[in-house]
């Protein structure tokens, strides 16, 4: 009976030794495991949380502590800064990108006689500017806004023939004070009298229009304001702009060119000079212009903040002035006009960072873009980013390069009563 009894016994205490020994192993807590550190990294992709209570190692207790459940880490997208969008036409990044959107203006600036200069206002933040001869010796300016809009600008003068270029290369607003009965007929025939702002056309009132000081018709009292013209663009629905395309900007210098320091160029000898030199310390061009007292030239200033007029490309393009049926009168004195041709293409010069280029000019009429630069091998010459001056030249005109020293004298073929195709 003793042997049976103790046969029923052992298994019942081996497992009460088993049940114990599982108990002790339960009763002390495990070595912690040092966890290895992660590398830092600059911008995580995932988020990542302070360790809490719950998830900390607690000393041990008569009963084991049950760890809370953590909350899984959610991926949160890095904010990315957006790609900046560049102005077409200075190669310089937008701080806003709906400038865009705008549509360009092309207003007229006058540059003679001598004493409108003191009534030049923003020509230091046009993203563009076109010089070209008008007639009877004088020069005149297209000024192009785009990336910048200043309150006032003037002083604002009558349109010429080459607008009719430049308006549609640029999509633009045409800001004039009129122009003569010819050239607007042409503007008409164009296709741009609804982009037409001038007093001609209706718009004499402020701010899109305003006559300073006196109401009489002189040739320094007229003056515009970019924000107003850019609400009445938007009023007058000119329908959608296509991209504006045609220039091209890199940072670096041309290996190819050759050094030139400085753009002489005479409308008319002695009395309208336009003179560019390049400040190597600043990347610029500064411009320099006839006075009274010539040889002598003077800074050209503009009148809105103080500033010296400034290039980072003056570009030279040679056009053909074709002699119009049109009077233009200015101070009593007519002269015919010019159609100057900026369609199809020609030779030029591209000056940038103290050298010059050799290029070509290509453009395929007169309604199209902007007009490409190639290289004689046919590669785009790229403009150094930053505002660029066009000067317009009839391909006679007499050139030469010595010195570091580009010159050039404006000749254009005899103003006579010579009807012109219409474009």
């Amino acid at each position: 009976m003793i042997t049976i009894r103790l046969r029923r016994f052992l298994p019942i205490c081996l497992l009460g030794a088993l049940l114990l020994g599982a108990c002790a192993l339960l009763a002390t807590p495990p070595a912690p495991t040092p966890a290895t550190p992660l590398e830092a990294t600059a911008a995580p992709a995932v988020a990542t949380r302070a360790p809490s209570a719950a998830n900390t190692p607690t000393a041990p207790t008569s009963a084991p502590a049950t760890a809370a459940p953590s909350e899984t880490p959610q991926p949160t997208a890095v904010p990315t800064a957006a790609p900046a969008r560049l102005n077409p036409l200075t190669g310089l990044p937008l701080a806003n990108g709906a400038v865009l959107d705008r549509r360009p203006l092309a207003i007229k600036v006058a540059h003679f006689p001598r004493r409108v200069r003191a009534a030049q206002v923003g020509l230091s933040q046009a993203d563009n500017v076109w010089e070209h001869y008008a007639e009877g010796g004088t020069v005149r300016f297209t000024a192009i806004f785009l990336s910048q809009g200043p309150e006032r600008i003037g002083n604002v003068r009558s349109a010429r023939l080459i607008d009719i270029h430049l308006a549609h290369a640029y999509q633009a607003l045409l800001v004039a004070s009129g122009s003569s009965t010819g050239t607007m007929n042409r503007l008409r025939e164009a296709g741009l009298y609804e982009r037409v702002i001038a007093e001609a056309t209706g718009y004499r009132d402020c701010p899109v229009l305003c006559r300073e000081e006196t109401d009489a018709p002189t040739t320094d009292n007229l003056y515009t304001s970019a924000p107003a013209l850019w609400a009445l663009a938007e009023e007058l629905d000119l329908g959608e702009l296509e991209p504006l395309e045609g220039f091209t900007f890199a940072d670096a210098p041309p290996a190819s060119g050759a050094p030139a320091k400085t753009i002489h160029i005479d409308f008319q000898v002695n009395n309208t000079v336009a003179e560019w030199r390049y400040d190597a310390a600043r990347e610029r061009y500064d411009r320099w212009i006839d006075t009274s007292a010539m040889p002598e030239l003077a800074q050209h200033i503009d009148t809105l903040n103080g500033e010296p007029l400034t290039a980072a490309n003056v570009v030279v393009l040679y056009a053909s002035y074709i002699p119009s049926n049109i009077w233009e009168e200015d101070g009593g004195v007519r002269h015919y006009s010019y159609d100057v041709v900026l369609a199809g293409g020609g030779p030029g010069r591209v000056f940038r960072d103290g050298q010059m280029l050799e290029v070509t000019w290509e453009r395929q009429a007169f309604d199209s873009g902007l007009p490409r630069l190639v290289d004689a091998g046919g590669n785009v010459v790229a403009l150094k980013p930053g505002i660029t001056w066009f000067e317009v030249l009839d391909p006679d005109s007499p050139t030469r390069f010595e010195d570091e020293l580009f010159y050039a004298r404006s000749k254009v073929p005899d103003a006579a009563a010579a009807p012109t195709a219409t474009p």
